[in-house]
């Protein structure tokens, strides 16, 4: 509602979701780019993760060519297929790669329907947690750059 109502960005393009708010949010707020721009989630003495661990930590914001922050989705996506083991077939890698709600959806309903092993049940729940733990962190993120521009303006 708050995205619909009070925050207005062409490259939204009119839309309100996360995947539309967020790239534009990263436009727009240095320190929120700064911040996780650095690898500190999921790393000893960083931002705490339940899904995501590495001794380095996760650098969710690279920047891209011309100083644009990248997607914090596709860096989900190439975490992903860094994690599919090339023993596991393509229907149950593919699963490990979830990076948007249709894909979070349709595997979910793998695992309520599908006769699969145990192996495969748990990539899917694996890659479940991890794209909705990414959701909720871009929904944090959304929250600390509205935070931020309000104190800017109060200043």
């Amino acid at each position: 509602m708050l995205a619909e109502k009070a925050f207005f960005h062409p490259d939204t393009m009119g839309g309100n979701s996360i995947k539309a708010v967020l790239p534009a949010i990263l436009k727009v707020s240095g320190a929120l780019r700064e911040t996780y721009s650095r690898p500190v989630y999921g790393a000893p003495g960083g931002i705490p993760s339940l899904n995501f661990s590495s001794p380095g930590g996760i650098a969710w914001i690279e920047t891209a060519a011309g100083g644009a922050a990248s997607d914090p989705y596709a860096k989900l996506k190439q975490i992903a297929r860094d994690l599919i083991s090339e023993e596991v077939g393509d229907a149950e890698g593919n699963a490990s790669v979830i990076a948007e709600g249709g894909a979070a959806a349709t595997a979910y309903a793998r695992l309520q329907f599908e006769d699969l092993d145990m192996q495969a049940r748990q990539r899917i729940c694996s890659a479940l947690l991890r794209y909705c733990e990414l959701d909720t962190l871009a929904m944090v993120m959304i929250v600390q750059a509205w935070r931020g521009m309000l104190a800017e303006a109060d200043a």
